[in-house]
């Protein structure tokens, strides 16, 4: 009788471990099926911009940068917002808090006005809340208004 040495017994082992392999037929149908189930290929295939994660960093900075301009020239002030409820408020009930909050902001890219000038367009969805009190029972009831806007930037320079 032969004695293994102990890496020859993990061969051994790991030998009886491993699964046969598939048969040509069978690895051939299992493709086909595989080819089957993907379903026919896609016509209109549109490649990724292949731009470094740099360009789109710099991209977003400038839509930010963008906005923050806008908002720094055209101010919002008081009156711009629309309070959900108006100030008379219903009797016995009392505004407890209202907020205005950006739930998403979408890019748009590059649009053209009526007049043929190049604007840039950004879609947001904004939710308007207030929370009003009952004076008599106490029951605070919050009232949440979701909204969609699009904002256009004129651009200038190219």
């Amino acid at each position: 009788m032969r004695v293994l040495d102990p890496i020859e017994e993990m061969e051994a082992v790991m030998a009886r471990l491993m699964p046969p392999a598939l048969s040509q037929n069978g690895q051939q149908d299992l493709e086909l099926m595989i080819d089957d189930l993907a379903g026919p290929e896609a016509e209109n295939v549109v490649q990724i911009s292949k731009t470094s994660w740099v360009g789109r960093i710099a991209l977003g900075g400038g839509i930010a940068a963008a906005l923050g301009a806008l908002i720094a020239i055209f101010p919002i002030t008081d009156s711009a917002i629309t309070p959900l409820v108006s100030q008379e408020s219903p009797a016995g009930w009392v505004l407890v808090s209202e907020s205005d909050r950006v739930e998403s902001m979408t890019d748009e890219g590059w649009k053209e006005d009526a007049n043929g000038a190049a604007i840039h367009a950004v879609r947001l969805n904004l939710v308007g809340e207030n929370q009003m009190r009952d004076e008599e029972s106490g029951l605070v009831v919050q009232i949440s208004e979701p909204r969609e806007e699009i904002l256009l930037m004129p651009i200038s320079s190219f």
